[in-house]
């Protein structure tokens, strides 16, 4: 299908996300309109998209956000709507009816997307198939039962939430009712699993078409993170790890995914083995890396909602690639220990891309970095845990 001059409507333009998914729309000739709700949004500095719409406040959180974007689907202005984020994606597939007679939704369906969402659900689904994972109480499981079997220390996760919130560690069995009898917790909202002290987290990156084939496949292994302690990644490397591709690749096929995702997993320090982390439903912060290695996942979102045959790109051989993002890389080199220790070196820039940064296009690295020295103190905050 030629999808030249088809309009594309790209939401979550402060994130660093859409500049490389706008970048794969405009190579196969889409005309790309893009939300913003400041001047100083990445996305709105950029010189990538056809237009800008600007858009005070208009944000997930808003409520009118739906109904506003319901209102620009109707308008007749575009073909495509493509949430990038998780905030946008879940209230966007939420409402997938309200837009369906439209646009089309460019992102993984709802009945895709909530398998994801729910931890518990992808838990349970790498039980039953033998998809290596810390020992996790499955939902039909007595909670007693899983207690008087596991080997402590064990964490509690939201089924449903993002990030580390809501995350806690026990370690003896006697902590545990009194912590969550103390917090109103019902165990029934949680994943509860076994804690796993891992050194390496690799991420299989995929992308799996309507048909349930695998179309994408590469994966990253995070070197470091912030927080420290148990954060997102700001430098990654594409590795060899065939073990962890073919079991995120069961996984997602099981779940009967469909679109990309990435599947993250602990490797653990003890046994070497890798352990199911989470699945991301969403485009991520990194996913300029799947652009470098020469995959265009913009064209493969398109072709699949459509209907038509995805391109088949050949799993990745191209390793030793990294890509960082040097804002967050910079409040890791002022906060770790190991700054002078890290390898590779928090100097280096050998075979590196930064997320943001372009020879063609500057201000977005630009305008974030600015937003992100002036809130410094307000975003450490938000990532204390």
């Amino acid at each position: 299908m030629d999808f030249k001059g088809l309009r594309v409507l790209v939401l979550d333009g402060s994130g660093k996300q859409p500049l490389a998914m706008i970048r794969g729309l405009k190579d196969i000739g889409c005309h790309v309109t893009v939300l913003c709700t400041a001047k100083l949004d990445t996305c709105y500095v950029s010189k990538l998209p056809d237009k800008k719409l600007l858009v005070k406040d208009m944000t997930p959180q808003n409520p009118d956000y739906i109904s506003f974007l319901v209102e620009q689907a109707r308008s007749g202005n575009y073909d495509v709507l493509m949430p990038i984020g998780e905030l946008s994606t879940n209230p966007v597939t939420a409402n997938e009816d309200k837009f369906k007679p439209y646009v089309k939704i460019a992102c993984a369906p709802r009945e895709t997307y909530i398998k994801a969402f729910n931890k518990q659900i992808t838990f349970d689904t790498a039980i039953e198939n033998n998809i290596p994972c810390p020992y996790t109480r499955h939902s039909k499981q007595d909670i007693e039962d899983y207690l008087s079997t596991c080997q402590f220390p064990i964490i509690i996760k939201p089924r449903q939430g993002l990030g580390s919130i809501g995350f806690h560690k026990f370690e003896k069995r006697e902590d545990f009712w009194p912590y969550m009898k103390e917090h109103d917790l019902n165990p029934d909202d949680y994943v509860v699993q076994g804690f796993v002290d891992y050194e390496d987290r690799i991420s299989a990156n995929l992308f799996v078409d309507q048909k349930g084939n695998i179309c994408t496949s590469y994966a990253v292994d995070a070197l470091r993170w912030f927080p420290i302690d148990a954060g997102a990644g700001v430098l990654s490397e594409t590795v060899d790890a065939n073990e962890v591709l073919e079991a995120a690749g069961k996984l997602l096929q099981h779940l009967e995914w469909k679109g990309f995702a990435q599947v993250a997993f602990m490797m653990d320090r003890n046994t070497g083995e890798p352990r199911l982390q989470e699945i991301n439903g969403r485009i991520p912060a990194s996913i300029k890396m799947a652009y470098m290695l020469g995959y265009n996942i913009s064209r493969q979102m398109l072709e699949m909602i459509y209907d038509q045959d995805v391109i088949q790109y050949p799993e990745n051989d191209r390793f030793g690639l990294y890509i960082r993002h040097l804002d967050t890389d910079i409040a890791w080199f002022l906060k770790s220990p190991d700054r002078f220790k890290a390898k590779p070196s928090w100097f280096s820039w050998k075979n590196t891309q930064e997320v943001l940064y372009s020879k063609d296009d500057k201000k977005p690295f630009f305008a974030n970095f600015f937003q992100k020295t002036v809130g410094y103190k307000s975003i450490m905050k938000k990532k204390q845990h």
